[in-house]
């Protein structure tokens, strides 16, 4: 066993025990080493953990699955049982990454990681999934588009993609801007009201950030796409080309210019105030409809 960062000698016969079911001793164990409460999570322990839980094979899917969906009842975010879940999410990530017949298992269960009201949780998905598209490559790539359906799935899928260790592994530019693509069109579909959702604002964040590491690996294909975004009229999202222009300056200055041009070109003309109607207020006391 890969015992850095988990030395505890009882942890193999705990892990042998869960996958037979009996969960008690290993969730102790992982919640006492876990760091949590804390501002720092026992990274090296949620390492040892994923690789020799991942080295058991078919037979721990069982156990991960119900870690995965332990319920923040009984493990609440911030305390220290939330290492369960964590843990689990990077071992799906080991199981994706080594076994290629376990890799749709893996990818369903990340995906529900995703809809965690744990930040720790959600935040360990593009990590696993990084894991698994360092193996996978494109094919991952194609089997993330059912991530772009919602706004953290969707973060979840950008920020993995912009791992080097993912985004190196892929040679396919046109799938890869394609997520890139939806997850733009899922902001641009929106209802206004969304921007108030922290997965939205999670997902406009990611937008802005990611399109600057794909453009490294993909400049054109990349620029092409920002580009476009460039033609909407809702600031928020112009916002977004503008942080991506920003972005590639150093390294891509003269996309980054043709960004910018487009944002001038079709930069919405200034209201004229010579056509602005003044003195409607009180019209209906004028009127006589004034309900006094």
């Amino acid at each position: 066993m890969n015992r850095e960062g988990f030395r505890d000698p009882t942890f193999p016969a705990a892990l042998d025990a869960a996958v037979a079911g009996r969960v008690d001793a290993l969730y102790h164990l992982l919640a006492k080493l876990s760091g949590l409460p804390g501002t720092r999570i026992n990274a090296g322990m949620v390492e040892a953990f994923a690789v020799e839980a991942g080295a058991r094979g078919k037979k721990v899917d069982a156990l991960l699955r119900a870690m995965v969906l332990l319920d923040a009842d009984v493990a609440p975010g911030g305390s220290a049982h939330e290492i369960v879940p964590v843990c689990a999410v990077h071992a799906l990530g080991v199981r994706g990454a080594t076994d290629a017949k376990a890799r749709p298992f893996a990818v369903e269960h990340l995906h529900a990681a995703c809809d965690d009201l744990r930040f720790r949780v959600r935040d360990a998905v593009p990590v696993a999934l990084a894991r698994i598209g360092a193996k996978a490559g494109d094919e991952l790539v194609g089997e993330l588009a059912p991530y772009m359906d919602g706004y953290f799935h969707a973060t979840a899928a950008l920020l993995a993609l912009a791992l080097p260790s993912f985004l190196d592994m892929t040679r396919d530019a046109a799938t890869v801007v394609a997520r890139l693509t939806e997850g733009f069109e899922l902001v641009l579909r929106a209802p206004r009201s969304a921007s108030r959702y922290p997965g939205h604002k999670a997902l406009m964040e990611a937008l802005a950030a990611v399109p600057v590491r794909l453009a490294a690996r993909y400049p054109a294909e990349t620029v092409a796409e920002v580009d476009r975004w460039a033609a909407v009229k809702d600031p928020a999202l112009r916002d977004l080309a503008l942080r991506v222009a920003k972005g590639i300056r150093a390294r891509h200055g003269e996309e980054a210019e043709r960004i910018r041009a487009s944002l001038e070109r079709t930069r919405p003309a200034p209201r004229d105030p010579t056509i602005i109607v003044h003195g409607t207020r009180g019209r209906g006391k004028k009127r006589g409809l004034s309900s006094t």
